[in-house]
């Protein structure tokens, strides 16, 4: 496979990429790092020699929040839309609200450690149905009655540019995924928030409230949808364990910990549960993290006690995913090969 080459990534709090930069000419590159709301940056060079340095250029315009982004857009997902309480309607001042960091390079890059797919709209393959079985307190100002997938868009600021943004769609694994067994359960999970009071959660539920962890049973390959019922994207990481991002790659599917949840969004991962013992699962913005947007992921072994799916407050309701495919199981999982991004937290 070969890697897939682009000019622009936005990367999400603890997200990791493997990326090949590769200069043509005998000269100082810039490489621009811009926070989402673009109110600052961090700035390195790369250069042939010491003491080179190259233009920074100026941040560009904040961008705003659309009306798709607050799960709104009727001529793309159909009537119905988010539900959004109190909350005003229009486009938002997206320099007002709390967000993670963006990569930018302002250079050619080179080549990226990914395969150069196109986009594949519609990748997600997930086709199970929205239900929000969760709290609907006020912990929850917006439920997301029609999420779509927005695998192939670059994410916020980034619709309009006029050059090269990688999207999740787009990424490989350079090797076979470890395990291609069929998911045997489903589970999905909501991003919940309201906003206005600064409360952030899963199922509506914060952390301090929760009154058992995500269970996942030792062996058992699973897939986990996670629904985006906030107007912000959300880096969410699972710490002990790799997954693979439902994006259309197959048995090539990339390697992930970490995740971003666009708003309005509706994406699925595939794991194996391999690794016994209890695992943080949270947003990555630690700001939402500390407010509540955490859980923790239990392996536990031995067989599956089918009396017993949800995770809190009936919050995670797993089930049986139908007529697996029949794919061996693989004899071991090696997590640090064939993966974009460094090891697991």
């Amino acid at each position: 496979m070969a890697p897939v080459e682009t000019d622009e990534l936005q990367i999400g709090v603890a997200e990791t990429y493997d990326v090949v930069v590769t200069p043509r000419v005998d000269r100082a590159f810039t490489l621009m790092a811009e926070s989402i709301e673009r109110l600052g940056y961090a700035r390195a060079t790369l250069a042939p020699r010491e003491g080179m340095t190259a233009p920074v250029p100026e941040l560009r315009p904040t961008p705003l929040l659309t009306m798709r982004d607050m799960g709104m857009d009727h001529g793309a997902m159909g009537h119905g839309g988010m539900d959004h309480g109190a909350m005003a309607q229009g486009q938002m001042d997206h320099g007002t609200m709390d967000h993670g960091s963006m990569d930018h390079g302002s250079m050619d890059h080179g080549s990226m450690d990914h395969s150069g797919h196109s986009g594949h709209s519609g990748a997600m393959q997930d086709d199970a149905p929205v239900t929000h079985n969760h709290s609907e307190g006020p912990g929850v100002s917006n439920l997301n009655r029609t999420p779509i997938s927005r695998l192939d868009e670059p994410g916020i600021g980034l619709e309009d540019v006029d050059h090269r943004v990688l999207t999740y769609s787009q990424l490989r694994s350079l090797d076979r995924n470890p395990d291609v067994r069929a998911p045997g359960r489903e589970m999905q999970i909501h991003l919940t928030s309201n906003m206005e009071r600064y409360m952030w959660s899963f199922d509506g539920v914060r952390f301090t409230e929760i009154d058992a962890p995500i269970v996942f049973h030792e062996g058992e390959r699973l897939r986990v949808t996670l629904v985006n019922d906030t107007m912000m994207p959300h880096p969410i990481h699972l710490h002990g364990m790799f997954f693979e991002l439902v994006n259309g790659g197959s048995d090539h599917k990339p390697r992930k910990h970490t995740v971003i949840v666009k708003p309005g969004e509706r994406l699925a991962f595939d794991v194996t549960a391999d690794e016994p013992g209890d695992w943080a699962f949270h947003c990555h913005l630690l700001y939402h993290m500390h407010a509540g947007m955490m859980q923790v992921v239990s392996v536990r072994p031995g067989p599956m006690d089918h009396s017993s799916h949800s995770g809190h407050g009936g919050g995670h309701h797993g089930h049986h995913a139908p007529a697996p495919e029949p794919d061996p199981a693989p004899a071991h999982h090696n997590h640090h090969s064939g993966h974009h991004g460094g090891g697991a937290q």
